[in-house]
């Protein structure tokens, strides 16, 4: 009998086949307590290992809990929510912008600035509540996150003075920028620098809520980082260079450069757009993870030691 593999006896190590908690087959949805690790799915024979192995977090019990998860989970969604209203505010402005002059549709969208504002104050809000969601979290690492929450006040203060006061000057800043092009495109620089202090400020703490999630960990899934949608915002801000640059040099030079960072400007808020919304769908998609704890493979299994105890000698 070759490592008594026939003698009806388990090695010590070797854990108990018995499901002993709640598992669902990843196939059909069966509750898979009390198989064996070795059976198939009575319903759809999807083997239960499958499963195992497609649900069971093995670092689920070394996760240092959250003190209040569902404010946390509501926070992080908040967060990213805002963050793509303020972004989406812009993108309508321009879009209302691109209609009144290429099919003399009229869009009243003199809403849309405060509607963005609105975005960043109830992003900066759910920023608030990661900037320590458990007790691991170090005092440097929840200053860090505290100043990039109050990179926020300036951030909404700037997006106020462009999108609120600067655009309400001109009936196409985009297309057609005006006299007040190069304050603009400062400002939208200024507004860059504080995006930059913001994700350096809050991109441990969002990261370390993504790493919650067994697939995000084990590199099963791609996740949009916050460090793509800040090359995002830099393309765009080398829009806005240029535009300054535009403003400085003058002359014939000056057409060609301006459309040079119009360009720029336009791909790199495209970027920006679609990166805010990929995060905002991880968040939705986070939000289990977060307010439950991972399930761990002691979880739904018990070993020799324990089955012993509770059946007792043989």
């Amino acid at each position: 009998m070759p490592n008594g593999q026939e003698s009806g006896h388990e090695s010590p190590g070797v854990i108990a086949r018995q499901l002993t908690g709640d598992l669902w087959c990843i196939g059909c949805g069966y509750n898979l307590r009390g198989l064996s690790i070795r059976e198939l799915c009575p319903e759809c024979a999807m083997p239960v290992r499958a499963t195992i192995l497609g649900v069971i977090d093995p670092k689920a019990h070394e996760l240092t809990p959250l003190k209040r998860p569902r404010m946390v989970g509501l926070g992080l969604i908040a967060w990213a929510s805002g963050l793509w209203i303020a972004t989406m505010a812009v993108a309508v402005m321009r879009g209302a912008e691109i209609l009144r002059e290429m099919a003399q549709v009229r869009w009243w969208t003199g809403w849309a600035p405060m509607l963005g504002v609105l975005g960043l104050i109830v992003s900066g809000l759910g920023a608030a509540a990661l900037i320590r969601p458990h007790r691991r979290v170090g005092r440097l690492e929840a200053v860090r996150a505290a100043l990039g929450v109050a990179a926020y006040f300036p951030l909404a203060f700037i997006y106020f003075s462009i999108y609120a006061r600067l655009d309400s000057t001109s009936p196409t800043p985009f297309l057609e920028p005006g006299p007040l092009e190069v304050e603009r495109a400062a400002l939208r620089l200024g507004m860059f620098v504080f995006v930059i202090l913001l994700v350096w400020g809050l991109r441990e703490q969002v990261r370390g809520l993504a790493l919650r999630s067994v697939v995000v960990r084990t590199g099963r899934v791609d996740r949009q980082s916050m460090m793509a949608v800040l090359a995002s915002f830099g393309v765009a801000a080398g829009g806005d260079v240029l535009h300054v640059l535009a403003g400085v040099l003058g002359g014939g030079a000056a057409g060609l450069v301006a459309t040079v960072g119009t360009v720029l400007l336009a791909v790199g808020s495209v970027l920006v757009l679609v990166g805010v919304s990929n995060i905002v769908l991880d968040a939705l998609r986070l939000w289990p993870v977060i307010v439950r704890s991972g399930v761990g493979l002691q979880d739904v299994l018990e070993d020799n030691a324990a089955r012993a105890r509770r059946v007792g000698p043989v």
